[in-house]
Order: structure tokens, then C-alpha cells, then sequence
């Protein structure tokens, strides 16, 4: 295997151990230079790169938010027909059907 040097524009360093290589080159790397164990690439990200960086995290955080209310808002229908004391459905209940709180978690 091969040990790969990575060096970012803010002087920060990447080291990674490649075990199976091909033959193929990426678009992204621009150039190598070998020096013994060590084979050094130089990686040019495409332009707007931070912009996707910052879309895929907002829709990371917005999936999880969505996500936990829609659990929330369903349990909270099931805790509420559980306080009416109704037949749960593990035990053959379907009276969640009819809780509008559970739907709403379910469409949301």
C-alpha cells in the first residue's frame, strides 16, 4: 500500500494509508510527487465546494429535527389513548387511527 500526504489550504495535514490501488486518476487531483514510502497529491476542490458543505448540513440538521418531531408528536398520541386507557397495538388496538395527534406525526 501506498501512504498519502494531504496538505489543505488552511495548513492543516491528512495522512491515509491506501491498501488497493487502480489505475484510474480522479479529476480532482492535479499532481504528484513521490518521495520514498511517501507519495504526496495535491487535491484541487471544486470551486463552491463550501457551498455544498453548507447545503448538506442544513438539510442534515433539518432532516433530524423532522425526523425527532415526527416521534415526538406520534408518541404523544399513543401516550395520550394510553391515559384513556384503550387497547394498545401490540395487543390488537387500532384505536391509534383515530388520534389525530398520531397522524400528524406520521405525515409530518
Amino acid at each position: 500500500g501506498a501512504v498519502l500526504s494531504f496538505s489543505c489550504r488552511d495548513s492543516c495535514q491528512a495522512w491515509c494509508q491506501i491498501i488497493n490501488v487502480s489505475e484510474s486518476r480522479s479529476p480532482f487531483l492535479t499532481s504528484m510527487e513521490e518521495t520514498g514510502n511517501e507519495t504526496n497529491w495535491s487535491i484541487s476542490m471544486p470551486s463552491g465546494s463550501k457551498y455544498h458543505l453548507y447545503i448538506g448540513l442544513a438539510l442534515a440538521i433539518g432532516s433530524s429535527i423532522f425526523i425527532g418531531s415526527s416521534f415526538i408528536l406520534k408518541k404523544k398520541g399513543l401516550l395520550k389513548l394510553a391515559d384513556r386507557g384503550v387497547t394498545r397495538a401490540g395487543q390488537g388496538g387500532h384505536s391509534y387511527l383515530k388520534e389525530w395527534l398520531w397522524w400528524a406525526g406520521l405525515l409530518s
